[in-house]
């Protein structure tokens, strides 16, 4: 998928929340994931309608008070609000995305909810505009998948993580009976970004970027077709000697 027609792609979820886009949205969508009710509840009802998560990337607590996390891919801002109750008031939080609607979005998503401590950018996850060693935690979910270049991703995030700091992102795989050549339909976005990749694959990506303890922590119910499965990883910027 070209950069436009993600772009075009998201400017129509961003306009439309409701729509049927072939996966699963909503509340809905947040409870499956096991969203927590007490965020739910702090979170305004409006902003769940725009819930796409393919996972939970909260779901290992790597998130403290005062912590500053970056969200790749932050969408119409539910997971930046999320992250913002998280690390409360002395925390910081940064969304990046490509699709302007959707920077807009989670801006007006940020106020609604009273948060001020969210910053977000419009850019791509490949050269990220923030200083090296700034963040804590680095999240995403669902967004990594469609950029082409997963490994130039991987080296930013090493670099904006502090030592010790930790990368945990929800995404879609292959399941383990697709072959990595394996060819599928150009319209589903799940299927070929730059080709969905198996898990690991993508733990071997982490690896070579230089990060330890390097996990997929597990798969979930999400499907996007036959031959996709939602998945969660873990990984840590080691600490300096």
């Amino acid at each position: 998928m070209s950069q436009n027609s993600i772009i075009d792609l998201y400017t129509d979820l961003a306009v439309n929340p409701e729509k049927d886009f072939g996966w699963q949205t909503g509340l809905k969508n947040a409870l499956d994931h096991k969203y927590k009710i007490e965020w739910i509840e702090n979170i305004p009802d409006e902003i769940w309608k725009y819930c796409a998560a393919v996972g939970n990337p909260f779901d290992n607590d790597a998130i403290k008070k005062g912590d500053s996390v970056l969200d790749l891919g932050c969408g119409a801002g539910v997971d930046l609000c999320v992250a913002s109750l998280l690390v409360g008031k002395s925390g910081s939080v940064y969304g990046i995305d490509l699709t302007p609607a959707m920077v807009e979005k989670s801006l007006y998503h940020a106020s609604l909810s009273n948060l001020s401590n969210i910053t977000v950018y419009e850019g791509s996850f490949e050269k990220l505009p923030l200083e090296s060693e700034s963040i804590d935690v680095v999240i995403s979910n669902g967004a990594i998948n469609l950029v082409h270049s997963k490994e130039k991703v991987f080296s930013e995030v090493y670099r904006v993580l502090k030592a010790g700091g930790e990368f945990t992102f929800s995404d879609m795989i292959k399941t383990e009976t697709v072959t990595e050549n394996t060819c599928c339909s150009s319209e589903s976005w799940a299927d070929c970004v730059a080709g969905t990749l198996s898990g690991n694959t993508i733990l071997q990506m982490l690896t070579d970027a230089g990060f330890l303890e390097v996990k997929l922590v597990g798969t979930n119910h999400y499907k996007t077709s036959e031959s996709t499965v939602g998945a969660t990883f873990s990984a840590i910027k080691g600490t300096k000697s």
